[in-house]
């Protein structure tokens, strides 16, 4: 799991981060909050710990600017010295899924953490992840699409696996050159593009399976479920 932490003091961050990578998660840290939102938007984490009080502004905005710039809908656990009741309500009617007071406890945090991912559905480990008639398999390494095979270029099988892992977050350009070819913003963007038109068309990805890829502007690809067909025009 890939968890976003949001904290500005440097003795509570190095505790906290030495907890989660100790169990095996990935984090993406920041001490300020328009830091924090700008890395978020070049690395997809599946939740969000957030401070509340920072040196450049509050949790709760940082926590707008996600749900609505970012337009993420990814879990968020609120992590402060703010214990008011009237903190608790501001921070869960913004959006907030939970909310710990300091200081924390590790046991607490870690099953909070792990809660809350069960709860929003969050991938265990298991080795097939099916997007309608889609099926990847990551022990075979294998894709199917209506039970048949789809034969996939090497890297294009990396761009899908990372796309269907990712299923509704808003993937850079940048996120995935690194991701898929382990280099960063070196290579011609249109690489990207290209290979993303290409699994596009060899998985059907469309109204028609009632998932799209969507392409935002200036940003890069959000692999995303279609509520009404008639509504989506392709973008490719």
């Amino acid at each position: 799991m890939r968890i976003g932490y949001l904290e500005d003091e440097y003795s509570q961050s190095e505790l906290v981060k030495s907890w989660l990578m100790g169990e095996g998660f990935s984090v993406t840290h920041a001490s300020t909050g328009r830091g924090f939102i700008s890395l978020l938007a070049d690395n997809p984490v599946d939740l969000l710990i957030l401070d509340w009080q920072l040196p450049d502004m509050e949790g709760v905005e940082v926590l707008c600017s996600v749900r609505d710039q970012l337009n993420s809908d990814v879990p968020v656990v609120f992590a402060t010295q703010r214990d008011a009741e009237s903190d608790i309500i501001t921070a869960l009617e913004a959006g907030a899924d939970d909310y710990l007071v300091k200081p924390l406890n590790k046991g607490e945090l870690l099953a909070r953490l792990n809660a809350l991912a069960r709860r929003s559905g969050m991938s265990t480990g298991e080795s097939r992840i099916r997007l309608g008639p889609i099926v990847l398999d990551t022990v075979s390494q294998t894709i199917t699409s209506n039970g048949h095979p789809v034969k996939l270029t090497p890297k294009d099988y990396q761009l899908a696996c990372c796309m269907l892992k990712n299923e509704g977050k808003l993937l850079s350009r940048d996120y995935l050159l690194r991701e898929v070819w382990g280099i960063d913003a070196s290579l011609n963007t249109r690489t990207v593009d290209v290979h993303v038109s290409r699994i596009r068309r060899s998985l059907n990805i469309g109204p028609e399976i009632g998932y799209c890829i969507k392409t935002v502007y200036q940003h890069g690809y959000r692999l995303e479920k279609i509520d009404k067909i008639d509504n989506v025009v392709p973008a490719d």
